[in-house]
């Protein structure tokens, strides 16, 4: 094959350009995104169930709910979340699960749980998550003039117009809101005329009733012509509402006649506040397959549209997604051009050769843009999971270029002709390359196989390194002796044809790695014992930092944003805690350059992390570096505990679409516990003291009691309502007239729904019973303080529950010292002991641990493929054992610089030992080959060994300096697609240094131990 394509260079050459032109025109097809498009396999359930209290909630409905969606296949997970009027459950679903179908499975269990619960229960809200769920960008819009009527309008004109507007562009699927505010319209009774004239209020919500009535239609046949008459009392207007007519006595009034009709901003239980101002939050929500860079563009142009028309109202583009993106990609791609520069500039010192170098920089490029092709007929987008695998597979696609070069120049140096030469030399390796390339693609296969969202992460990766190599194949075999055979002159002597260029690179001699090599050999074969016990003993420091090196899921992210969730842990309306949240952000002001805050409850209809009580906040603050927001994490530590110690409170990254994937901000260690009491949890002073004994226990971890919160319980006095004859439903309308909670009804004004509401001036809570009376049948005035009273109680804020039932969470940030196990003993004994619960364990330590089982298993997987391989090629099963040493000595050296730089060991330093495993037995494996072939033609064994390692020793060691090239950009790269891909570097780095001597004289010595005659006729070293 490779002499028919030697004769045809036209063909071959116009068949790459074709392939080069299909690859250059499907990259500009190809989607771009931050990760690959994955579906997360979670559900969530929304009940809202307004007037009831978390504890009645839990026990009520979510316990019953929870009990049926436990009956759902392949869930994984279950836990739920029971606030005052709402709850949250979420179910976690095993990666591979149908998403659709579990989704119909949540809703038949919901509908069947619903048939036990009260008729007027809303039905829960079932909600499938999705990466593409997550916003793009927020868009801040404010205005100068803070009149809260004025900022009514321009909540109106968002919703109805702005919204509407960016909906229409194609690329934006939906774009939610918060912080408006909705009008309703206020009804205040006159209640001294009203008392004068011998009635109640319910008689203004008896005619609202009537006169708000929505009859439906009748069909009439007329002939032969059928029409439907419509009945229509519909309220349409304020006006319409003054206007309704009463009867009290014998007198016709008006509405107006009797309360004070208006429409007014409706009382909010939050707001968002951009530099302390209101403000209103658009999160802007992209089609699944919309490429994000002509998103933000088209919403720029629409943005500044706005400006434009509606004069004093700003915007503002802030969390932008985008920008991550944009940048994460230009520095993986920056990477991959300085990296593929560095080694293609390093090239010429190490070939000595002015020819040779630019046909592996074209070889490259080609590989690249045919990989690109690749990608588009498999779907694969460009992210930064799939860049970094270009990134990675540089080194291994030089490597196939080199290998080819170098032995076909051996051949023109034995002084074959160059024809001669590109046939021989390639046909040569055509085997071992192929070999090479299974091997690798033997390593990363089975991270398909990794449990869980990141083997569906990091398949791109495999395919992107799989899908290069196999390219590089083919071009290192086609297209690589086509070029050396066009660039070479003919004839038998290479020296005569060498040009100025290639003899000044030989005069340098930059590295002289062919003396080093020879002395290196000369030493190692001489004191071969010594050093095969050196390189044995590297194997204890690579099990000292394996074992006590720490282990995470994840690399942690820089970043120079935070969140700051605040939980004031008191009952503090929404007033109060706008002004604390103010002055958090005048503290914060040194450090950050601006600040938003989502204070009290949101509106989001799918962002329900912000779903948030009156007493909490979120607050956002943009620092100009990471280290500002060290700085500014610790002043606020240090004010919240000076000035609101009962305050809880704790810092989180701003949600990302690898956040949304992965939920990396779990404690390291959760206590889930219960006890056997009817209710199933200790009761809040008991969970309050066990924080206070686990303080004691463990002094130097930061532990916070559960969340609670006080309520005011009105209990009826049953035996005075009956002695006063007084009616159940006028004492109930009564105090939510007084506590401006009587909702009589909607205004249907056309362009939306305005909520009406009966109220009086507000009363507090501690003067309500004092005050106000009540009309019993008899037309006579009972205060109600001799009806009712108050109790005053502290309960759980919030009621959390697992498929074991409910517990109550308490969570150390860190883990406590010592080993896991003593440490779970000594919590369990002394929670049973002192307060007689029941404790189980969660947390990011266990799936941190899991992962890296796994991963070490699929090592261990890996190698026994590798094997297989090997075995197979040699037809031996003893040299595969040679090559597999090689192993557990460069992760030794991955893990040394992996420590060095500060790193721990998670799923993408496993992924780096793992890559690195098949890069570096690669090298050995064309070495033992060569070698083995130099021995059976009768060389001796020595000779052998030392010729075979002479004759790869430039393979190897440019093998693995332009894979550490490559690499090394990252190291010091910014963004999130570096700091992912970190980890990885430096254990491909580390392994790839230490490879390196390994496989130059390691390697060597096992194959002679191997293989060294009897004692009886062992020859001298030479």
């Amino acid at each position: 094959m490779i002499k028919f394509l030697i004769h045809r260079p036209i063909a071959v050459l116009m068949t790459f350009l074709a392939i080069l032109t299909l690859g250059l025109a499907s990259s500009g097809r190809l989607p771009v995104s931050l990760m690959p498009d994955i579906d997360i396999p979670e559900i969530t359930v929304q009940i809202n169930r307004p007037g009831e209290s978390a504890r009645q909630i839990e026990e009520g409905i979510v316990r019953s709910l929870r009990y049926q969606l436990l009956q759902v296949p392949k869930l994984d997970h279950i836990q739920s979340e029971s606030f005052d009027g709402r709850a949250l459950l979420n179910l976690r679903f095993a990666y591979g699960a149908d998403v659709n179908y579990a989704f119909i499975d949540v809703n038949e269990k919901t509908d069947e749980a619903l048939r036990s619960q009260p008729a007027d229960l809303e039905r829960p809200a079932i909600i499938k998550a999705s990466a593409s769920d997550l916003p793009v960008f927020y868009i801040n819009i404010w205005m100068d003039d803070q009149n809260p009527v004025n900022f009514m309008a321009l909540s109106d004109l968002t919703r109805s117009v702005l919204i509407k507007r960016l909906e229409q562009l194609p690329e934006i699927a939906m774009v939610d809101v918060t912080g408006h505010l909705e009008p309703e319209l206020y009804i205040q009774p006159n209640d001294n005329l009203l008392r004068s004239l011998g009635v109640t209020h319910g008689i203004i919500e008896k005619a609202l009733e009537q006169n708000n009535l929505s009859m439906g239609s009748i069909s009439v046949a007329d002939g032969q012509y059928r029409f439907n008459i419509r009945f229509s009392n519909h309220l349409r207007t304020v006006e319409d509402v003054r206007n309704i007519r009463l009867r009290v006595g014998d007198r016709m009034m008006k509405l107006e006649d009797l309360a004070e009709v208006q429409l007014r901003p409706k009382k909010q239980e939050g707001v968002f506040l951009h530099n302390g101002m209101p403000a209103l939050s658009l999160a802007v929500i992209k089609q699944a397959d919309a490429r994000m860079d002509e998103l933000k563009e088209k919403t720029e142009s629409l943005l500044a549209h706005f400006k434009t028309n509606y004069e004093g109202v700003h915007f503002e583009i802030v969390r932008d997604q985008t920008a991550i993106l944009d940048y994460s990609i230009r520095n993986l791609q920056t990477n991959l051009i300085f990296g593929g520069l560095l080694a293609f500039i390093i090239l010429f010192f190490f070939l000595r050769d002015a020819r040779s170098p630019w046909l592996i920089g074209i070889s490259v490029p080609v590989s690249l843009v045919v990989s690109l092709l690749f990608f588009h007929l498999t779907g694969l987008s460009i992210n930064i999971i799939s860049l970094s695998g270009l990134i990675l597979g540089i080194g291994m696609i030089i490597d196939n270029s080199i290998i080819v070069i170098d032995n076909i120049t051996h051949y023109r140096e034995k002084g074959d002709r160059l024809a001669t030469a590109c046939i021989r030399g390639t046909n040569e390796v055509i085997r071992p390359l192929i070999s090479s390339v299974l091997t690798t693609c033997a390593v990363f296969v089975p991270l398909v196989f990794i449990s869980g969202m990141a083997g569906a992460l990091f398949y791109d990766q495999a395919m992107a390194v799989g899908i290069g190599l196999v390219a590089s194949l083919l071009v290192s075999i086609t297209l690589i002796p086509v070029l050396y055979h066009l660039f070479h002159p003919s004839g038998p002597q290479l020296d005569n044809h060498k040009g100025k260029v290639t003899r000044m690179l030989e005069r340098i001699n930059l590295f002289k790695t062919e003396d080093l090599y020879e002395r290196g050999f000369d030493r190692v074969f001489r004191h071969r014992r010594w050093y095969m016990a050196l390189f044995l003993g590297l194997l204890l420091p690579g099990l000292f930092l394996g074992w006590y090196m720490k282990k995470e899921q994840f690399p942690t992210f820089t970043h120079d944003d935070v969140f700051l969730e605040l939980d004031w842990n008191a009952g503090i309306h929404i007033e109060e805690n706008i002004r604390r949240v103010n002055l958090v952000k005048q503290v914060a002001a040194d450090f950050s350059e601006f600040s938003n805050s989502y204070t009290g409850s949101q509106n989001f209809v799918l962002h329900k992390d912000m779903d948030q009580s009156v007493s909490e906040a979120s607050l956002y603050f943009k620092c100009a570096t990471p280290a500002g927001v060290t700085g500014l994490k610790e002043h606020l530590s240090d004010y919240l505990t000076e000035h609101w110690p009962e305050a809880l409170w704790s810092f989180s990254w701003p949600e990302t679409v690898f956040e949304k994937l992965f939920n990396n901000e779990e404690a390291e260690l959760v206590l889930h516990v219960s006890d056997q009491s009817p209710e199933g949890i200790p009761n809040l002073s008991d969970a309050t003291a066990m924080v206070e004994a686990l303080k004691q226990s463990f002094p130097n971890t930061d532990l916070f009691p559960p969340a609670s919160e006080n309520y005011v319980e009105i209990r009826l006095r049953t035996e005075m309502m009956t002695l006063y004859d007084v009616d159940y439903q006028s004492l109930l309308n009564r105090l939510r007239s007084s506590l401006n909670a009587w909702h009589v009804g909607v205004l249907h004004t056309g362009s939306q729904y305005v909520p009406m509401v009966i109220g009086n001036t507000p009363i507090p809570v501690n003067r309500l019973l004092d005050e106000i009376k009540v009309m019993n049948r008899a037309q006579v005035e009972i205060p109600v303080s001799a009806l009712l009273y108050k109790v005053d109680i502290k309960d759980y804020k919030v009621l959390h529950g697992g498929s074991g039932g409910v517990f109550v969470p308490i969570y150390f940030e860190q883990k406590p010292e010592g080993a896991m196990s003593e440490v779970m003993n000594k919590i369990s004994h002394l929670l049973f002991t002192e307060f007689n619960t029941d404790v189980s364990f969660s947390g990011s330590w266990f799936t941190s641990r899991k992962m890296v089982t796994d991963l070490a298993i699929i090592l261990l997987i890996s190698l026994v493929l590798l094997y297989f391989i090997l075995a197979a090629q040699f037809e031996s099963l003893r040299q595969p054992i040679i090559l597999l040493l090689e192993v557990p000595l460069d992760v030794s050296g991955a893990l040394f610089l992996l420590w060095l730089f500060g790193g721990s060991i998670n799923v993408m330093a496993m992924i780096g030992i793992v890559v690195m495993s098949g890069i570096v037995v690669n090298d050995s494996i064309l070495k033992v080959d060569t070698i083995n072939r130099l021995y059976r033609s009768g060389m001796p064994l020595v000779a052998a060994i030392k010729e075979g390692g002479h004759r790869r020793l430039k393979p190897i060691i440019m093998t693995s300096v332009t894979t550490i090239l490559a690499l090394l950009p990252v190291l010091w790269g910014t963004g999130m697609g570096s700091e992912l891909q970190r980890p990885l570097a430096l254990t491909v780095i580390g392994g790839m240094v230490l490879g390196t001597f390994v496989s130059l004289y390691f390697i060597p010595l096992c194959y002679y131990f191997l293989y060294r005659p009897s004692s009886k006729r062992k020859r001298p070293v030479s």
